[in-house]
């Protein structure tokens, strides 16, 4: 009997409990004031614990693989799925059809920009289109969502996740500073915060300073690009398929997304009860961190640094396309 092998815990279990317990404490921490107050949402915890967590374990990985994959596999596809439960459709009558426009034309360009700036700056297809949607779209859960398509490196996913809650977390607090030298009105500037700022948390805490019209529009605003998130990534998904880039290919449109349209168009509805409806929100936030939390913890701050200062170039610029971008739209509409 090989007494090592005997010794050794079940990778499923080890792995899965080790993602569950840091999604937990990233929710735990992301609940301080001390913390909230300064813009880091769950997500972006659960990934930067996993971090943390895998570097000063360094055997963790390899004792954890199976329940790593899973939490970062069909765990984190049903988060996506179930993402679609906190877009509220029956809002967007509030910014109207320029709101949806605005949105489609600061996603697209966006990613249009990314792959662009990507070839110029040398950088792996696959790290392009992460930065990209993450910034286009929804920050952490767009690069969890661009991955699950793309299969992207560990290195290469959290280096995403981290470069665009940076880029979030500094617009979360420039935005308020600079709209008294806009002229916008605050249902304007709230539009603004919805096309320009990347985590959903980041939003509503941008926003909130300038007052509920404010907040209200901008959360809608930004419910748009979210809603953009299932078409965009069955575009990388077809494009990976048809050996549009250099990354690994995929067998086709994943069930996931179909998913989260279906339970976009059910929380639209209104047939769901209040309570199932709070409970799977929670549920598709909690399974995103699961995964996000798998993904940190197979990240070495070594390989982190291997993607240099391009990752961190690609994202900076985009925020700055995103931030003249969306003013000029705003502008424009506002004098529409």
């Amino acid at each position: 009997m090989n007494t090592t092998t005997a010794l050794t815990p079940p990778s499923l279990p080890t792995g899965l409990a080790a993602s569950v317990a840091v999604a937990g404490a990233a929710a735990a921490l992301s609940g301080l004031p001390g913390v909230s107050a300064y813009g880091f949402g769950w997500l972006p915890l659960a990934v930067s614990l996993g971090i943390v967590i895998g570097n000063l374990w360094p055997s963790l990985p390899s004792r954890g693989a199976e329940g790593f994959r899973l939490a970062r596999g069909t765990l984190m596809r049903a988060g996506i799925a179930l993402y679609g439960l906190r877009i509220g459709i029956d809002e967007l009558g509030r910014v109207g059809w320029s709101g949806l426009l605005m949105a489609v034309v600061v996603v697209l360009s966006t990613l249009g920009l990314a792959l662009a700036l990507g070839r110029r700056l040398g950088l792996d297809p696959e790290v392009a289109v992460l930065v990209g949607c993450g910034s286009a779209i929804c920050g952490a859960a767009a690069v969890a969502a661009a991955d699950s398509v793309i299969g992207a490196r560990a290195r290469h996913v959290s280096a995403a996740v981290l470069a665009v809650v940076v880029f979030g977390t500094l617009g979360m607090y420039l935005l308020p500073i600079l709209h008294p030298l806009t002229g916008l009105s605050d249902l304007s500037f709230g539009l603004w915060v919805g096309l320009t700022v990347h985590e959903l948390g980041h939003v509503v805490a941008g926003a909130a300073a300038a007052g509920p019209e404010a907040a209200a529009s901008a959360l809608v605003e930004k419910m748009m690009r979210v809603m953009l998130l299932a078409p965009v990534v069955m575009l990388i998904a077809a494009r990976w398929r048809n050996g549009g880039t250099t990354g690994s290919c995929s067998p086709g449109v994943p069930l996931f997304l179909y998913g989260f349209i279906a339970t976009m168009a059910l929380n639209a509805s209104g047939l769901l009860p209040a309570w199932l409806h709070a409970l799977g929100a929670e549920a598709a936030q909690a399974l995103l961190a699961v995964g996000l939390a798998a993904l940190g913890a197979n990240t070495r701050l070594a390989d982190m640094a291997l993607a240099g200062w391009r990752v961190w170039a690609l994202a900076a610029l985009l925020w700055i396309w995103l931030l003249l971008a969306g003013f000029g739209l705003v502008s424009l509409g506002a004098l529409s």
